[in-house]
């Protein structure tokens, strides 16, 4: 991982994950804010490690943005920048899930549930192809990450693979895919 990122004090990382937490369209919505937020304006962490960060949260059994805050806020603060992080994200979490939920029940009560499959759920889809197509950019041109990307797609999509499975399937090439590269970044 890189060692040379720009320190984040724990105010600074709880305002960054408070941020995230407020963003509507969940998961890969969040992820963008928190890409945008300590990539592109802060610079305080490399992208590749932000990256990495990511696909092991996407590996753990749990929330991907609960395991990236604690990744995260372990990087730049140790235990306390985890509880910091989390924290900041599940804040606005949990106040908006109450706050949804009692509207959801409101809005069954009151027949507009027929409503959502016209309205909501197309906006829900177009947030995640945002976030989707906003974080796999830099692999537009790179032929083989593309290939790896595009297989680990299909498998999901087509047969069904489970997403545990084509993340491990998809280390496990990559190690095959990029090992000779790995090395020459470790000579450096």
């Amino acid at each position: 991982m890189d060692t040379e990122s720009e320190p984040i004090g724990l105010v600074d990382l709880f305002r960054i994950f408070l941020l995230g937490g407020l963003t509507f369209g969940g998961g890969l919505a969040i992820i963008t804010v928190l890409e945008r937020e300590l990539i592109s304006k802060r610079r305080a962490i490399a992208r590749q490690d932000f990256l990495t960060y990511y696909a092991l949260a996407r590996v753990v059994p749990t929330g991907t943005q609960t395991a990236l805050a604690v990744s995260l806020g372990n990087h730049f603060a140790g235990f306390r920048g985890s509880v910091v992080a989390v924290a900041g994200l599940l804040t606005p979490v949990f106040v908006a899930t109450v706050a949804l939920t009692a509207l959801f029940t409101y809005g069954v009560a009151s027949g507009a549930r027929e409503l959502l499959p016209k309205t909501v759920l197309p906006a829900a889809l177009a947030l995640i192809v945002v976030g989707a197509v906003s974080m796999g950019r830099d692999l537009f041109g790179l032929k083989r990450e593309t290939l790896l990307a595009t297989t680990g797609f299909l498998a999901a999509l087509l047969l069904h693979v489970p997403p545990g499975l084509v993340l491990v399937l998809g280390g496990v090439a990559g190690i095959f895919l990029f090992r000779g590269e790995a090395r020459k970044e470790a000579k450096k």
